[in-house]
């Protein structure tokens, strides 16, 4: 597991990972919602208008690649906080053992 600091600008959540298995988020934060989004290589687009998920303080989200499929796990996700600099943290899985 790992941990990232969101900030009011758009950043990188995790990048493309054609071995990735399936993911958890979770908003470590008590006060800030962060919003997460699945996109398109090269273009940061997440907002708190335009997002996929929006987790809440202490809300996580889990994806797995036999129930949300390929794409959605192996694509590029983005993220955003609503206010100041939230935690969240990261645990993925892979295909094949490092």
């Amino acid at each position: 597991m790992s941990t990232k600091l969101a900030a009011v600008g758009a950043a990188e959540l995790v990048p493309q990972n054609a071995s990735r298995k399936s993911f958890v988020f979770q908003n470590e934060d008590t006060a800030d919602t962060i919003y997460v989004k699945k996109e398109r290589p090269g273009n940061l687009s997440v907002s708190a208008t335009d997002h996929d998920y929006k987790l809440f303080p202490g809300a996580s989200i889990a994806l797995n690649y036999l129930n949300d499929g390929e794409e959605a796990i192996q694509e590029r996700w983005t993220f955003i906080a609503s206010a100041n600099t939230p935690r969240i943290a990261v645990t993925e899985t892979e295909i094949f053992k490092r």
